[in-house]
């Protein structure tokens, strides 16, 4: 076992985080696969965003019945679910057909919306007193693998390999390997209490829920169209673009590996997150209006740093509200992830194609500071 900073790693916990961080891989370089698949395509913006519309529409499905799955077959079982549905979309994703290639994706959202259902879940069970801190390490691991993922992509298409092999093959492979090791790995599979919730902890799980809606709207706001404004804007190259715009999952790496000495001394989530919100803010502002590239990478830097903690401190409160039932909470927060992924990167599409791309952008400070607002707002 591993223990540092208050939380003890035990084989279970480095499992949750390997799988977590394949599925960062995965969904988080989506972003830098959409410019490419486009041009294999030959649709335009909307019409791609398709792609992660579906991977969100895995997170939504799950979101309903995730939690009667979890008390079903148990956590589990259900955890080697979500890894064979993400080896087979990845698999599909890969084919030439495109009619495969959407089944992919959404095979690819329902995996990792099992997993983001879980591994909240279980970590909350396997560290009791620090949950926040071991779902944002979890994320923080995760996070520092997803920066690989556009470097891989552009290194790929630099090489005319193109964007599957730089995409696809590292954490397919992982999942393989992790599924066979931990196939005995021990892993708390209590279910949640069968008691339907009393009225008053379902009001109480709405603020958290909208807490999380919010801050995974800006988080993939800015994973997936991060590459196409640097090109739009700064005129970077197919390669270019998406290293770039890895400086945004840089930042949140650097922010979310902080996690336990920040949670430990920052009191409050209310504090948190307005600190958080500010120095995405600020970020998000030096990103939209530099004039130059290099200052462009900063601010994306700096808005991935305010946007780290968002996700991991939303999604801790959105459990603890249920503390009977935390795969049902678990679920809803997954079904506010796929709102959100769904949502808001598909309006940012859309409206880019109806006026531009940077003027569409300014929906990130309006969800930042609905974020604010509905914080200032919460009970203590």
């Amino acid at each position: 076992m591993d223990q540092t900073g208050g939380l003890t790693r035990d084989t279970a916990t480095w499992v949750l985080y390997a799988v977590l961080s394949c599925m960062s891989y995965l969904l988080n370089g989506m972003g830098a696969v959409l410019a490419p698949l486009q041009d294999d395509l030959g649709v335009d913006r909307a019409q791609v965003a398709f792609y992660p519309t579906l991977f969100a529409a895995g997170l939504l499905l799950i979101g309903l019945v995730g939690g009667p799955l979890v008390g079903r077959v148990g956590r589990v079982v259900t955890l080697r679910i979500s890894v064979v549905c993400m080896i087979a979309g990845g698999l599909l994703l890969a084919t030439p057909v495109r009619s495969l290639t959407l089944a992919g994706a959404l095979l690819l959202g329902i995996g990792g919306a099992l997993l983001v259902q879980l591994v909240p879940a279980l970590l909350g069970a396997l560290h009791p007193h620090a949950p926040t801190a071991a779902v944002g390490e979890a994320n923080g691991l995760a996070s520092a693998v997803s920066v690989l993922a556009p470097l891989a992509v552009a290194g790929a298409l630099a090489a005319g390999l193109g964007w599957q092999a730089g995409y696809l093959v590292a954490p397919l492979v992982l999942l393989a390997i992790v599924a066979l090791l931990s196939w005995n790995v021990p892993m708390p599979n209590a279910a949640d209490v069968p008691d339907d919730a009393p009225a008053g902890s379902r009001a109480a799980l709405i603020g958290p829920w909208i807490e999380v809606l919010l801050s995974v709207s800006v988080e993939f706001c800015m994973v997936f169209w991060a590459a196409s404004a640097v090109g739009d804007w700064h005129h970077a190259s197919s390669g270019l673009a998406p290293a770039v715009a890895a400086l945004f999952l840089v930042g949140m790496a650097t922010g979310r590996s902080l996690a336990v000495p920040v949670t430990r001394r920052v009191r409050g989530h209310r504090t948190l997150l307005l600190g958080c919100a500010a120095v995405a803010a600020a970020g998000f502002a030096l990103f939209w209006a530099a004039p130059t590239l290099p200052l462009a990478g900063v601010g994306l830097a700096v808005a991935g740093l305010g946007v780290a903690l968002l996700y991991p401190t939303t999604v801790s409160r959105t459990i603890a509200a249920w503390p009977h039932a935390p795969d049902k909470a678990a679920a809803r927060a997954a079904m506010a992830s796929g709102l959100a992924i769904g949502g808001a990167p598909f309006l940012l599409a859309r409206l880019s194609d109806t006026v531009s791309l940077r003027t569409a952008y300014l929906i990130v400070p309006a969800l930042l500071v609905a974020l604010v607002a509905r914080t200032l707002t919460s009970r203590r």
